[in-house]
């Protein structure tokens, strides 16, 4: 018996923000703080996520977001970023480039989900990072962890979609460092494959083969809809 069908279930949509949109879908919706650190393909996972938000909500499981909330000065930032481990300037607090993308029904209708931040303290330097990761996002409002909250509702498994991906294992983003350390905290995690994409595309087929070996789901959209009973 799949005990997917049956255990609470959360959707947790990860960074999926203006700054990590490309440029070219800024200048489609005449709005700023698009292309920051944009990701190719990025504006394509919109429709996906509003898909199983739907879902999600039907059955009354619990959806949220988590947002990169960085300061300006932070050594996360380089003005000759590796794209390893320093990144050009993006999502800054409170900037347009940190909001969520507009097209989103998490944004249009901001009671569907509950909001999480991270990465919003300074760190020294690349190796004291820790704002990738959604397990140490907390809700602003509360303080809460996401992976506290994700417990005191009796959520078991976890739908993980979003922006971005790395390679799944030494470089890991904040969509794969999410996933995989959820899974470590215990929960049951997928992955939407087709509901996020890589920095580097070339990564993307490496990134699924590691956290598919690690133990970590991956499903379509559409297989994900199914599972939820859901019927577009």
């Amino acid at each position: 018996m799949n005990t997917f069908v049956f255990e609470k279930k959360a959707f947790v949509i990860v960074d999926a923000q203006r700054g990590f949109m490309p440029a070219t879908e800024g200048e489609r919706l005449d709005l700023p703080g698009f292309g920051e650190l944009g990701v190719t393909d990025g504006e394509k996972i919109v429709p996906k996520i509003n898909k199983l938000t739907a879902a999600f909500r039907r059955c009354i499981f619990p959806i949220l977001t988590t947002q990169d909330w960085h300061p300006k000065d932070t050594a996360h930032f380089s003005d000759e970023p590796s794209y390893v481990d320093t990144w050009p300037v993006h999502c800054v607090a409170g900037t347009p480039g940190s909001e969520l993308h507009p097209d989103l029904e998490v944004t249009k209708h901001t009671a569907l989900a509950t909001r999480f931040i991270k990465g919003d303290k300074p760190c020294a330097s690349p190796a004291d990072d820790d704002s990738y990761t959604g397990a140490l996002a907390y809700n602003p409002e509360t303080g809460i962890a996401l992976p506290d909250w994700l417990e005191q509702r009796y959520v078991k498994q976890v739908f993980v979609a979003g922006l971005a991906l790395g390679d799944g294992a030494e470089h890991k983003l904040c969509v794969d460092s999410t996933a995989a350390d959820l899974y470590d905290q215990g929960f049951k995690v997928t992955l939407v494959t087709d509901a996020a994409e890589a920095v580097m595309p070339e990564n993307r087929a490496k990134c699924f083969k590691n956290l598919g070996e690690k133990g970590i789901r991956l499903l379509t959209t559409a297989q994900a809809l199914e599972e939820l009973g859901y019927e577009e």
